[in-house]
């Protein structure tokens, strides 16, 4: 964490050694995730049973990636996940490898932009090593779905990093480059709609440009500390000169310079509450009930920071139950360290900064507009703490005493630091191996939740283990409240069984609980089929499909339904929607080639099949079509 005065070539090398490290040390605690599975959270929708995703960058993908998708907008992250699909496959290793790397990228931009604003290239190292392997950063980098945490932070670096260098020189064009990678940032998700007030703190400190002379670009001059030795051949490290003062007039220049970033912001953040609010993702908590819980939960992730275990892949919210001592707890804890940041703001500058940085950036996700039912999320502090971060390694260069404890025990003590994080996060990722793993694991962690026993019971029933499945689903149900959910996946449970009447009770309740559940609408109509009910059952799959009207499977069922009453036209125009979706789908193929033989149009029905018998050679059902259509003509033509 020190740093010694040393010449610009012997610092070029120090940074590229403090790179490879950093790249090494990432890929040594996460190439593991390389070989493990999807999860069955979130993996299946963005990209596991993803038609879109699995085509890869396509025409249709690109104009698919424009519109909201589970209650987001983020076209950049749908297009990173089609590339995966289109180099790698759709196995989740290259899904899992992407991840990784752009986390070592974002590793490294954080080095390199903290050296560059500062000037101390040890302390940056550091303090992107922190970021590198620390524990609460498992969850976005070994989950798929959270490929949008890796890319947005990744282009957000990228834009800080430019804009670092935007004050260094002065020159408009790396202003626009870093407003340009904002705005993709914003595109792969909008979590970083605070960077702005990020750069305004970075101009206090280190920048230096809300001074009363501070109207030109910083140079590395002016920026980097004093490194003049006291005498000859010393290595004490220098101390941190204090920010030169504070001009209201260079503040609101400085301000106004971030009019475009501020309105991007602001474009986005509403675009991100519509998507959220028109997918019903919003939960409706009383304001009160949301400050106390954000006020807790600040403190909760310095706790998770400071003692990373018992990480769980979901923290119920408690709803009502906020106990009064922790909230007063938190309140005094935020307001004394808030207190302190400002009275050593001359001092330490560092202080008041990071703790800003970590108090603003978790605004978007600290639940004042509470977005699922989860209490908090480790996910949400990939960025934020890096403002913690910052702020204790620069606290702990300064603070030391000089000579013995500051050259060498600090240093020492900051390597067997990183050394301990690097274990415990290489433990958390292997969690993350499959879903039955992830599941065990948090339901340890956290005590009757409900929502992960539902998750537990989905995972075994995907390890085809359906009757501890059943006792998953039915203890969520005992200790949660109300959830359609549940019923439904309990429901489905008991229809591997065979179990079709206890399967059908608890698809009613699922669907009388909530009327929107897909899954509900399609057990009962599935049910409703195999008892010869026809006409109820095609009512339910109608409304399945009518809420799920971009799922090919959702026409798929239509159109197999429709076959088998003969009404071979509607199965057809079904069929061929369902094919529109998703060209792949070859049962779709399968189910318009039997629509079309109830039309008579053999032909055609034969040309289908022939195709789909070269796609599957070894899918006995196709050959037996193929043979059943060839002769319903043959017989056709003897009349």
């Amino acid at each position: 964490m020190s740093q010694s005065p040393v010449s610009p070539s012997a610092d070029r090398r120090a940074r590229f050694l403090f790179c490879v490290l950093l790249v090494a040390s990432t890929f040594a605690v996460y190439w593991q995730a390389v070989g493990f599975s999807f999860i069955n959270i979130d993996d299946p929708t963005y990209a596991s049973q993803n038609p879109q995703v699995q085509a890869g960058l396509t025409l249709a993908g690109l104009r698919w990636s424009l519109a909201v998708h589970d209650c987001n907008w983020i076209p950049l992250t749908w297009l990173s996940l089609m590339l995966d699909s289109t180099l790698f496959g759709i196995g989740p290793a290259g899904y899992h490898a992407t991840n990784v790397v752009l986390h070592a990228a974002n590793a490294l931009i954080l080095f390199l932009a903290l050296a560059s604003a500062t000037g101390y290239t040890a302390r940056g190292a550091f303090v992107a090593a922190l970021f590198a392997l620390h524990p609460l950063h498992v969850e976005s980098v070994a989950w798929v779905a959270e490929r949008k945490d890796v890319l947005s932070i990744f282009f957000g670096l990228l834009s800080l990093w430019t804009y670092v260098r935007y004050t260094r020189v002065g020159m408009a064009r790396w202003f626009l480059g870093s407003l340009l990678l904002f705005l993709c940032s914003l595109l792969s998700k909008p979590t970083l709609v605070t960077l702005p007030f990020v750069f305004l703190l970075l101009d206090y400190w280190p920048l230096r440009r809300l001074g009363p002379k501070s109207g030109e670009p910083t140079t590395a001059k002016t920026r980097a500390p004093d490194r003049k030795r006291r005498s000859r051949g010393s290595q004490e490290t220098p101390r941190e000169a204090p920010p030169q003062g504070f001009s209201r007039a260079t503040f609101f220049r400085r301000l106004v310079e971030k009019i475009p970033f501020l309105a991007a912001a602001a474009a986005f953040s509403s675009i991100a509450f519509f998507a959220q609010s028109t997918g019903g993702a919003i939960a409706t908590y009383p304001f009160s009930v949301r400050c106390q819980n954000a006020v807790c939960v600040y403190l909760s992730y310095l706790e998770k920071a400071a003692y990373p275990v018992d990480l769980a892949v979901y923290y119920p919210h408690p709803g009502f139950d906020i106990p009064w001592a922790s909230l007063a707890i938190a309140v005094l804890f935020l307001t004394a360290v808030t207190a302190a940041t400002l009275a050593f703001i001359r001092r330490y500058p560092f202080l008041f900064v990071g703790w800003l940085w970590y108090l603003g950036t978790l605004v978007p996700m600290i639940g004042l507009v509470q977005i699922g039912g989860q209490q908090m999320a480790d996910r949400y502090t990939y960025f934020p703490l890096i403002g913690v971060c910052l702020a204790v390694v620069w606290l702990g260069a300064e603070a030391a005493p000089a000579g013995f404890v500051l050259q060498r025990a600090l240093p020492l003590a900051g390597l067997a630091w990183l050394g301990l994080l690097a274990s415990l996060t290489f433990a958390q990722a292997s969690y993350w191996h499959d879903s039955v793993t992830l599941m065990r694991h948090a339901q340890a962690c956290t005590a009757d939740n409900s929502a992960i026993r539902v998750y537990l019971g989905t995972a075994l029933l995907d390890e085809n283990s359906p009757e501890e499945a059943v006792s998953e689903f039915q203890a969520a149900i005992r200790v949660g409240a109300p959830d359609a959910s549940a019923h439904s996946d309990l429901a489905y449970a008991y229809e591997v069984l065979g179990r079709k009447e206890g399967a059908f009770a608890e698809y009613g309740i699922a669907a009388s609980l909530d009327p929107q559940l897909v899954e509900a609408q399609n057990g009962i109509a599935r049910i409703l089929s195999d008892r010869g009910e026809y006409s109820e059952a095609r009512r339910h799959f109608e409304r399945a499909q009518q809420l799920d009207a971009d799922n090919p499977l959702a026409y798929l069922r239509l159109a197999a339904l429709c076959v088998k009453t003969g009404d071979f036209a509607q199965g057809l125009a079904y069929a061929e929607h369902g094919l529109e979706l998703d060209p792949r789908l070859y049962a779709c193929d399968l189910a318009a080639a039997q629509a079309l033989r109830g039309l008579g149009r053999y032909d055609d029905a034969i040309r289908r099949l022939e195709t789909l018998s070269k796609i599957a050679p070894d899918d006995a059902g196709v050959q037996q079509e193929l043979a059943q259509t060839l002769a319903q003509r043959r017989a056709s033509s003897g009349k």
